[in-house]
Formats: C-alpha cells, structure tokens, sequence
C-alpha cells in the first residue's frame, strides 16, 4: 500500500494550501488586533508582594486566584516605591534580591522556598514570575484547548522530593540572572530474560535542571538514560530493544544558549528545534539568530533518534534552514510562524527534501490554531517505507480549539500522510503515538468535572476510496487526579482507530502515588491490538512500573520493572539504579 487514493491526497492539498494562502492575511489582521491590545492588562498578574517573613519561607500575596502553581519561580526586586507596572519586565534592570521557587499554594498566598540571595528579603518588597514560569502558566491554562487528551507515559524517572515539569515543546528563555542548579545522576544495573535467554545491562541515568550556568546564559536540562554494555547468555541472540528503551529515547537532555540581551540562541544534545517542533527531537544541534524585533533565522542538523516521530529510522540524518516570526504575547495575542527547507538522509544518501510550514496563533486561554505541513520534492530512489513519490505534500495536520469557559474545551482536527509510517509500533499502546492514528477529521472535547476529575474525547471519520464503508475512529479517557485526597493520580484510556497504515484498538492504565515524602510509586499497564503491514507483532500486554526511594536528601534507589507478553515477543526486564541528587529545594 503506497498512500491515500488521488482523491483524498487531492483533497489535503487544497485545504492545506488554501490554508497557507490566507496566512499572511490572517497575521496582517491578528498583528494589527495585538497591538491595539497591547496597552490593556493582563488576565492574571505577573508581581506580586512579599506580604511575610518566616525563618526559612517567603510569603507572597497570591495563590491559585493568581494561577500561580508548586515548582513556579520568582525573582525578588526593590524598586522605587512608584515604579510599579502590571508585569516584570520593568523590574529587570534592578538589582535581584532572591530567586523563590513556590512550594505550596492556597487561595489567595503562597508559600516559597529560597533558592538563593544576594540581598536582605523584607516585607513588601515585589516578586515577579520568571519568564518561563509565566510561560507555563500559559501552558497549563491552554493545555486543555492544544492536546486531545493526555498521554499516558509513565516516564522512568521523577524525583520524589523535588518533582519538576519536564520540558515542553518550544524552549523557554529564562532571564533571571539568579541561576539554578540542581539534578540527579545514577548509575544502573539490570536484566531481560526473554524466551530462556538471559541478558545483563549496565548503564547510566542523569537528570538536570541547571540555569546560568557559571554566571552565563547556558542552561543544561533534561533527562537521559541509556545502556553502556550488554551481555547474553546465548552467542547467537543479543537482547531486545524493550518498551522501556524505546520510551526512554523519546527524552529530551540539552545544552542551551539564551541570552535576552543577545539575538543569538543555541542548542546542542536531543532537542526539539523551539521553531519547528513537529520536525520531532534532533541529536544534534541548531543555531538561530534575531533579524529585527520579530524574525529570526537559523540551521539545525543532527541524526534522528525518536522512535515516536512519523518518519523514524535509527540511521537517518537531518539538515535544514528556517525563517521564524513571532509577535504578540500570551496574555492577548501570540503569533508564531515558521518556514524552513530540509533534506533527509540514511546512511549518507539522501532519502527526502522537502518544504515545512509550522503556523500557531493563540489568543489568550479562548482560541489556538495550528498548522504544520511538510511537502516533499519528487524521489524516485527506493525508500525503507516504500517506492517512489512524486512533488506534493506527505504530511499535514491543522486544528482549531476554542475554550469558552475554563471548564470545557473543544478542538477540530484535520490530519493527512500520504507516506506509511516508520514509527515503532510498539509505542501505540503508551498514548505517545495518538496524534498519528486518528486520520481526516476529528473532533475531541475535554471537560473539568469538580474533585479533579476531567474526561475527555475524540471522534471521526475515516474512509478511503477503496473502503465499503467508512470507519469511526474514537477515544475515551478519564483522568481523577487526586483521588479522595489520597494524592493517587488514575488515568483510563480507550482507543480504537483505523488508518490507511493499519487498524487497532488499545486499552491503558497509568497510575502514580507519593507514598511519603521520599517514596513514589508508577505503574502503567496497557492491551493493544494493531493489524498492519508495519509490524508482525499485533497483540501485546505490558506492564511498566517504577519505584523511586530518596534515602536522605542526596542519594536515591530507583527500581525498574517492566513486563511485555506479545505474539512475536516476549520478556521480563528490570533494573536498579543507585545514585546521587545535587541541589534542589528542600533541606
């Protein structure tokens, strides 16, 4: 099966480039809107007071009325008493006092650690949010309206004592002078037993979350886990790639340059390009650079190691260039729009060069709409996925999701490929790979029960010319997350979808509980059923589990057990890691 039938690809073509055709009206109108609002306040305030003092925590006038969440930082000024404005950036050019980091919220305050000072802290002196904190509250009030529901990955990782949110997808700038500095690196040993054959694993596992680095504008974040050595028990078998290798490689760990007063940014490790995110994680690097106030120009190259993305093969490289512009802000009107040129290529021969659009207008918590759209030059050099193609697009997804109230939520997909995927099918079942099953139009909702309970959505339509008839694609979920006030996080999830590439359904279960302040439980478990040319291995049940245990507050045991019992494959596997935690905000 080389693709969609002419009809359907005809079809994406035009709503794809009559999209592209109205974009430059579209940001013309939406440019002029933001700046006529960017005289007017913001939703929710940016500064606040130190209102009191205690011995070892900092008090602010502010709370979940605020937004304001756990893991949030600030950076404490004392301005004249009449300099003050509705957000922090007229604060930069002071003196920072202290950099705080939130630590427990009520309604109206909230309670802050000090991650370090070069000054006296004093009752009404002003806190304001970090940019990226500002940007995550952004993102957490916003989640609901970019993602269909969530994805259900239990990450082998999480510090129990100092539990972070992870990278999202575009970078964030953080222009605190006050750095961070804090992390966990261990060391591991483990196993797999698969069908008699025992196999010994020796690796290596850090965590950062490290900011201005040496007083400068690098920042290193992220997490990594891999294997140094493997060793089998048969000369003639090596051991698997598991479930949890491959979720493993789906992290992000990098070494970044951002510096507000300078227009150049660099990253270099396994990194999302900030642009261009749908391009999926790069090893490698990339460079941009500010052209005036609003664009900016880079490169990026590197291999391509995510088993999640679309077009995914261990032995793939990629290279292009990008324009960027972006204006507006969050609090109104933000507008980000990339083009770019790229080529593929594995083992040094090149496999594709094509275009790629990536377009996103938010206005405020109300309404996010996406566009991405990749559009290759004709090939007619056989490719892994198979045959020739000529000039067109291969891929493209648009959405409109609009939030009425804070509540409820509700989105409209259009997704297109006209390639076969190269994904690992494997992942189908974790949630990582959601984005690709649903194929044409699709419509989700997600909806804010009281005792945090939020269920959520999707359904369409799929049919190619060749079908009898059409097929429904859909998915339910249900996420409590703290049941009975226990803190036990529980999330459900159902799927069944049918696409040009193959037809499934799957079943999954995540479930996490702090059991003590230094012990933390994750379990996931999961059933797929997936029929396609892409794989053999068409039914699988596994379980995935991680035990994290602080043992003072700088050494750690962490230990890893997954099971996996499919139709081509099956084994246990497990691990332990002892190691060692540096920084972080509690004593």
């Amino acid at each position: 099966m080389a693709g969609p039938a002419d009809m359907r690809t005809s079809a994406a073509f035009s709503q794809s480039i009559f999209f592209l055709a109205c974009l430059p009206l579209m940001l013309a109108l939406v440019a002029a809107r933001t700046n006529a609002q960017s005289s007017s306040p913001s939703e929710k305030p940016a500064v606040f007071r130190i209102k009191y003092l205690s011995e070892n925590s900092v008090y602010i006038d502010a709370g979940r009325n605020a937004d304001l969440a756990e893991g949030m930082k600030l950076s404490v000024v004392a301005p004249p008493p009449d300099d003050v404005v509705a957000d922090g950036v007229r604060f930069r050019g002071y003196p920072h006092i202290a950099e705080l980091n939130i630590v427990s919220i009520a309604d109206s305050s909230a309670v802050c650690d000090v991650i370090s000072t070069s000054g006296e802290l004093q009752v009404g002196q002003l806190a304001f949010l970090s940019p990226q904190s500002a940007e995550d509250r952004h993102l957490s009030e916003t989640a609901r309206e970019t993602d269909n529901y969530p994805v259900l990955v239990a990450f082998t990782s999480g510090d129990p004592i100092d539990e972070e949110l992870r990278s999202t997808q575009v970078e964030h700038l953080n222009e605190s002078p006050v750095g961070v500095m804090r992390g966990r690196i261990g060391f591991s040993y483990g196993g797999i037993q698969e069908s008699g054959i025992n196999s010994a694993q020796t690796g290596m596992m850090i965590e950062a979350d490290m900011t201005h680095i040496a007083g400068t504008y690098w920042n290193f974040n992220g997490f990594w886990r891999g294997n140094f050595t493997k060793t089998s028990s048969s000369l003639t078998s090596s051991s698997p790639t598991t479930l949890t290798d491959l979720i493993n490689r789906t992290y992000t760990l990098g070494l970044t340059y951002q510096n507000p007063y300078s227009p150049t940014t660099i990253g270099i490790g396994r990194l999302y390009l900030p642009w261009a995110p749908s391009l999926s994680t790069i090893d490698g690097a990339y460079i941009g650079r500010r052209v005036g106030r609003s664009f900016t120009v880079g490169a990026f190259g590197g291999s391509t190691p995510d088993p999640a993305s679309w077009s995914y093969n261990p032995d793939q490289q990629i290279a292009g260039t990008f324009v960027n512009y972006e204006t507006g802000d969050f609090d109104h009107l933000h507008i980000l729009s990339t083009t770019g040129i790229a080529l593929t290529s594995i083992q040094w021969r090149v496999a594709r060069q094509f275009a790629f659009f990536e377009n996103t207008i938010n206005w405020k918590r109300y309404l996010s709409v996406y566009s991405s759209l990749q559009a290759d030059a004709a090939r007619t050099s056989p490719l892994p996925n198979g045959g020739s193609n000529p000039t067109g697009i291969s891929q493209s997804y648009n959405s409109v999701h609009f939030q009425p109230i804070r509540i409820v939520g509700f989105g409209v997909n259009y997704n297109y490929f006209r390639n076969l995927p190269t994904f690992d099918p494997r992942l189908i079942g974790t949630g990582l790979l959601d984005k690709y099953l649903f194929q044409g139009f699709s419509g989700d909702v997600r909806v804010d029960l009281p005792r945090h309970i939020s269920v959520y959505a999707s359904l369409g339509r799929s049919k190619a010319t060749t079908d009898n008839k059409s097929s429904l694609n859909q998915a339910y979920g249900v996420t409590f997350a703290n049941i009975a006030s226990t803190g036990l996080l529980l999330d459900l999830h159902y799927s069944k979808f049918d696409s040009d590439f193959g037809s499934g359904q799957y079943e999954a279960i995540s479930l996490s509980k702090s059991l003590s302040e230094s012990l933390r439980l994750q379990v996931m478990g999961g059933d797929q059923k997936f029929n396609s040319p892409l794989t053999t291995n068409t039914n699988a049940k596994f379980v995935n589990a991680t035990v994290d245990w602080s043992i003072g507050s700088r050494y750690f045991v962490e230990g890893l057990f997954g099971w996996y019992d499919g139709n081509a494959m099956s084994y246990n596997q497990w691990s332990t890691t002892f190691g060692y935690r540096f920084g972080g905000l509690r004593k």
